[in-house]
């Protein structure tokens, strides 16, 4: 691999680096969106608290979680927004749920 690609790969996988390998990872979409409808309060609970566990195992610094679980007509809805320090973390935490 030539130093020049060794280095934009290392510049990139460093969170909050500001340098654009080639417009792969810049860091513009770093935050998750959730929305998932469940039957009931406990199943929607378990929910979240399984796509925590997730988050924080990408995590290199603390994950900004916001979450809200509200009655609808079909039971409940969670809805969750993720703010990881880079993009690269966001799309680890999205293959690791997929």
């Amino acid at each position: 691999m030539s130093n020049n690609l060794t280095q934009r790969i290392e510049q990139t996988s460093r969170c909050g680096s500001k340098t654009k390998a080639n417009g792969f990872f810049d860091g513009t979409e770093s935050a998750v969106k959730i929305s998932q409808d469940f039957t009931n309060q406990q199943a929607a609970e378990q929910a979240l608290a399984y796509l925590t566990q997730q988050a924080r195992a990408v995590e290199s610094e603390p994950c900004e979680i916001q979450s809200n679980i509200q009655p609808n007509e079909n039971g409940v809805v969670l809805t969750m927004q993720m703010q990881f320090c880079c993009e690269v973390e966001a799309v680890l935490f999205q293959m690791k749920i997929a």
